[in-house]
């Protein structure tokens, strides 16, 4: 079971500030918090929301063991008869969370979970919650991101031996799926998740074949020594990889994809992957393909090409591996390799070109009183009180903007015009008239039981869906449009009214 699956799963400030708040007469208040992250990852404009999966983890797992109890006893800062008065309230039944379902589209400044409830609980959810969304949203936006760059190829997740230890390969496997991959060759994770799972070989394979064997010329009961004589290539090649495809080819004959780079690709791998291919085919089989995973890949993809479908294999795939991002495989795309899918592993499951989202957790409402996080930095403020958010539908069926509103007011109508204000910038507004409203905030868990569906597979089919209604430029790679998140003439004048209330006067003379 994960780590997440405790409440001392946590940062010590979690337990130090639960308990103030108990002393103070203050853990038992109505307090609501929102999540959401400042900046849209990878320079681009959206994310795509993630981590429903740890999220119902963390709030069901929401109690402790004894022993988890007396580690938190015998903690300097941690005072036991304090502990003792938290004890018999350590459970979920009154608190309420609200989120953007799994696969959707999500926007800086958007609040992508609500959680309601005591003080003290909603406080001690932070560090989990956070970490349960960070990395799960960041890893399927780069998943998505690469499969927005290569629409029509196979894409396969290739990264647990390089993942942040086992909690990172799992969570890497799932929200590349989610993300738009087409699969894994992780075993656990299509096990637990239902997602195909792919391989082919190492290079160890063929490097432990040195010369043909009996038992490896014996194909139920025939000799291939012929067929071997027959389809040699005509220049000569490493007999040991061509041992080694047809070992491979020989224990799983309709799922053939050969690593020809393992010597040299293009001298000996691809003649020796063609003559392997012949000698299937005569035995009554399809091969499926080759992989390549290193040197110049748009060059080799290319001349593999030519000599595939020479010698009559035009549907034999070639496959690519090799430290991709989504930079080089947009490059690849550009300069016409002919390539038909990528295994992606290292930069996918690390998100090294970004390995942080920076979601935020923050109060903005207690006792029913909105409230406001001021910084110099306006990116910092956050926007007061409980929220509902609508995605409002222009006539062409695409996305206009997100609406933030206060939780009371009513819903935006379709077809009533309504004021759209940009949170810091007064002159930025428009009246906007939705031909759909669609509300993005549901129930995910209260009365201490998770109520939302998780089917992957539905995510990540709708996931697609809610990219195509998106402007193409705000989806594009370089210089994306930014698209509009915004308040309601109510909400703006609340944070207004809370931006007086709280910022300190300043007095220059």
């Amino acid at each position: 079971m994960s780590a997440a699956a405790s409440p001392i799963f946590t940062d010590l400030y979690q337990w130090t500030m639960a308990l103030s708040y108990l002393e103070n007469k203050k853990a038992h208040d109505s307090a609501v918090f929102e999540m959401f992250f400042r900046e849209c990852p990878f320079e681009g404009e959206y994310a795509i929301m993630a981590g429903h999966d740890r999220i119902r983890q963390v709030l069901e797992s929401f109690s402790l063991t004894e022993k988890e109890w007396s580690y938190l006893e015998s903690l300097p800062e941690l005072q036991p008869s304090k502990l003792q008065a938290l004890k018999p309230h350590m459970h979920l039944n009154d608190v309420r969370v609200f989120g953007i379902a799994e696969g959707e589209p999500v926007f800086s400044r958007t609040p992508i979970l609500q959680v309601e409830g005591p003080l003290f609980k909603v406080q001690l959810l932070e560090s989990a919650l956070l970490n349960a969304v960070n990395f799960a949203i960041l890893c399927t936006t780069y998943a998505r991101r690469i499969r927005q760059v290569a629409p029509n190829h196979k894409l396969v997740e290739f990264g647990l031996r390089r993942a942040q230890g086992p909690d990172g390969a799992m969570t890497a496997t799932r929200s590349a799926f989610l993300g738009g991959f087409d699969g894994t060759s992780n075993v656990l994770g299509g096990m637990n998740w239902g997602i195909p799972v792919f391989g082919t070989m190492a290079h160890s394979f063929v490097q432990s074949f040195t010369s043909f064997t009996d038992d490896l010329l014996d194909w139920n009961g025939r000799s291939i020594q012929d067929l071997i004589n027959k389809h040699r290539p005509s220049q000569p090649t490493h007999q040991g990889e061509l041992a080694a495809f047809l070992a491979y080819a020989k224990s799983f004959p309709k799922s053939s994809l050969l690593l020809v780079d393992t010597y040299d690709a293009m001298a000996s791998g691809v003649p020796n992957a063609i003559c392997t291919f012949k000698i299937l085919r005569e035995l009554g089989h399809t091969p499926l393909g080759i992989r390549l995973d290193s040197g110049d890949l748009v060059y080799q993809s290319k001349e593999a090409r030519r000599l595939l479908d020479e010698a009559g294999f035009q549907s034999a795939s070639i496959f690519a591996s090799n430290d991709l991002s989504e930079r080089i495989i947009a490059s690849l795309q550009a300069q016409g390799s002919a390539i038909g899918g990528f295994g992606v592993g290292t930069h996918l499951v690390t998100c090294k070109d970004q390995p942080a989202l920076g979601a935020v957790y923050k109060m903005v409402e207690i006792k029913n009183e909105p409230r406001i996080k001021i910084s110099e930095q306006t990116a910092k403020i956050s926007i007061p009180g409980a929220k509902n958010v609508y995605r409002l539908v222009g006539k062409d069926g695409r996305y206009l903007l997100d609406l933030m509103q206060l939780a009371s007011e009513p819903p935006p109508q379709p077809g009533k015009a309504i004021w759209a204000h940009h949170p810091f910038d007064p002159f930025r507004k428009a009246e906007v008239t939705p031909s759909a409203v669609i509300e993005l905030l549901t129930p995910l868990f209260e009365n201490g039981a998770w109520r939302s569906k998780i089917d992957l597979q539905a995510s990540k089919a709708s996931s697609a869906k809610s990219l195509k209604l998106l402007r193409e430029d705000i989806l594009r790679r370089e210089n994306p449009t930014p698209y509009k998140v915004s308040l309601s003439e109510n909400l703006k004048e609340t944070l207004e009214h809370c931006l007086k209330q709280e910022a300190p006067r300043r007095h220059l003379a």
